[in-house]
């Protein structure tokens, strides 16, 4: 198809580039001769050009964040060859290798499809990983199937060939009404309702962090399980017809989904499923209400969790900046085949859960992982801090995000009892407006900052935002103050420490202490 000349250059692209690249045929082209729109296009493919030229970032697709052992190993082994030894989780619930030489791009991608596992759609205008709660099929009050509905929706062919979409469309699929699946800031936002003992699903949509934070509106209040595939199709193409193919920055569906307002933006589903002939529509019901209402995250810190399935639970194990080293994933995946149930789970906290563990040998567990130097302590606390993987790697940073983690790691998690005695904390770090790891929604986001030097040069810094959360109708974190690199440490112990001596008592959460004390006087204690 010809590209139209009014098209930004991005739109002529994905017309006129075939986005399934032979990376065997790419190996032997030198650098300089792969054009930067062909290296934009590798993204389709789940390949990002790093940095460093003629350097690649690989990122599969793992739908749930679900692994067998036999697929991690895998990925472990390519990783050792070609990514330095290391893997990285996603707040996606995947992983990415990096450091991939152009010769080895292809090697890695063959090697993850011979067992099962893809790269398509990894990355660009597509639809991506499909993700959802790391306790699906596994945790405790479990209402809805939602692995079931995103195997549907990663096998659906229909879903999987819309390769021209105006921006990337993100997805979650929850198994109850828990914040944990991170339905409001994604493109769609599944909830399972059960009536009468029949189970449907409250639809939401248009979440959606970057530079402009945007939280889902509630669109059908009730949509059946078998119109679920019908409503996910439509809401793609609502996509396809309706978003901004001229400015990228206002592109993404939540901007459409708010430009529209929840009512007319389920008319616009009902009319294209009406078009495709789908039947029963008359049973999908708008929502009375746009404003969602998502419950608290069930988890709190714990290792173990029990699960529904007799005499077996799930154990939780922190990995520090989401960063695995070959040795550390091989002892992870022995544990899972010889102590587990030969299932790994990636979280959206870049931390990896076992499931299906005999209770029986849940003790066994966490002693092997103590003494091969794992925690499992600390989730959902000071400890657990995301960070992306910042101006080392990525062309959008602007910060060493990792660098960050490392320097509040070290100043403040590394004290069992300070950190405890804050309680629930989600503190997330992104190196540049992009919000990669989520800092928009955390109780303390920090988002990296360059600052012009009078005399030159620039320095690096942070805006440090607090008070996001993804529960009830979520929240937006707010702006509360910029600090060069250097006074990290110092600046977030002194919002810790205010925390501390002027919240009501030792019940009150951050996030609470946020709403009530409102951000003008959370400025004025921290100044």
């Amino acid at each position: 198809m010809k590209a139209q000349p009014e098209l930004s250059q991005v739109e002529k692209d994905k017309l006129e580039i075939n986005p399934d690249f032979d990376f065997r045929e790419i190996a032997k082209r030198p650098f300089e001769d792969i054009t930067p729109n062909e290296l934009a296009m590798f993204k389709w493919s789940g390949v990002y050009h790093q940095l460093q030229p003629s350097f690649f970032m690989i990122r599969v697709v793992t739908p749930g964040g679900r692994m067998t052992t036999r697929q991690f190993n895998r990925a472990v082994n390519l990783a050792e060859k070609y990514a330095q030894n290391e893997l990285c989780i996603t707040t996606r619930q995947t992983l990415q290798f990096h450091w991939i030489r152009k010769e080895d791009i292809y090697k890695v991608i063959e090697g993850m499809a011979e067992v099962g596992i893809t790269t398509k759609n990894g990355c660009g205008d597509v639809l991506r990983n499909i993700i959802g709660s790391s306790l699906a099929g596994a945790g405790p009050a479990q209402i809805g199937d939602s692995l079931k509905l995103i195997r549907l929706m990663a096998d659906d062919d229909e879903l999987q060939n819309q390769r021209n979409l105006p921006r990337k469309h993100k997805i979650s699929v929850a198994p109850n009404n828990d914040a944990l699946a991170q339905t409001l800031i994604n493109c769609q936002g599944w909830v399972p309702v059960e009536r009468n003992g029949i189970v449907g699903w409250k639809f939401h949509a248009g979440g959606g962090l970057g530079a402009r934070p945007y939280l889902a509106k509630v669109i059908f209040d009730w949509v059946p399980e078998e119109l679920v595939l019908a409503v996910t199709r439509a809401t793609v193409e609502a996509f396809r017809r309706h978003g901004n193919r001229r400015q990228r920055a206002h592109s993404r569906l939540k901007v459409v989904v708010a430009s529209m307002g929840a009512k007319k933006f389920g008319a616009v589903l009902i009319n294209i499923m009406k078009e495709k002939d789908v039947l029963c529509l008359d049973q999908i019901e708008y929502a009375k209400d746009p404003t969602p209402s998502i419950d608290r995250m069930s988890i709190n810190g714990e290792a173990v969790i029990p699960q529904p399935t007799l005499d077996k639970s799930i154990v939780r194990i922190l990995i520090p900046r989401s960063e695995l080293k070959t040795d550390q994933s091989r002892i992870i995946s022995r544990l899972a085949d010889e102590l587990g149930g030969g299932i790994l789970v990636f979280t959206n906290r870049q931390n990896i859960e076992f499931h299906d563990v005999p209770n029986e040998n849940v003790t066994a567990l966490l002693s092997t992982l103590d003494n091969a130097g794992f925690a499992t302590d600390g989730h959902e606390h000071l400890p657990d801090i995301v960070a992306c993987v910042g101006s080392t790697m990525c062309k959008m940073a602007i910060s060493d995000s990792p660098e960050a983690y490392y320097r509040l790691y070290n100043a403040l998690a590394t004290d069992e009892s300070y950190w405890k005695s804050i309680g629930t904390l989600r503190i997330n770090i992104t190196g540049c407006p992009n919000n990669c790891a989520h800092a928009w929604v955390a109780d303390i986001g920090l988002r990296g900052t360059r600052t012009r030097n009078p005399d030159g040069g620039s320095t690096e810094g942070y805006s440090i935002f607090v008070g996001g959360k993804l529960s009830e109708a979520g929240k937006v974190a707010e702006y509360l103050c910029d600090i060069p690199t250097e006074e990290l440490v110092p600046a977030v112990r002194k919002i810790l420490d205010t925390y501390i001596k002027q919240r009501n008592d030792d019940s009150e959460l951050f996030i609470d202490f946020c709403a009530r004390i409102g951000i003008t006087r959370f400025t004025s204690l921290v100044k």
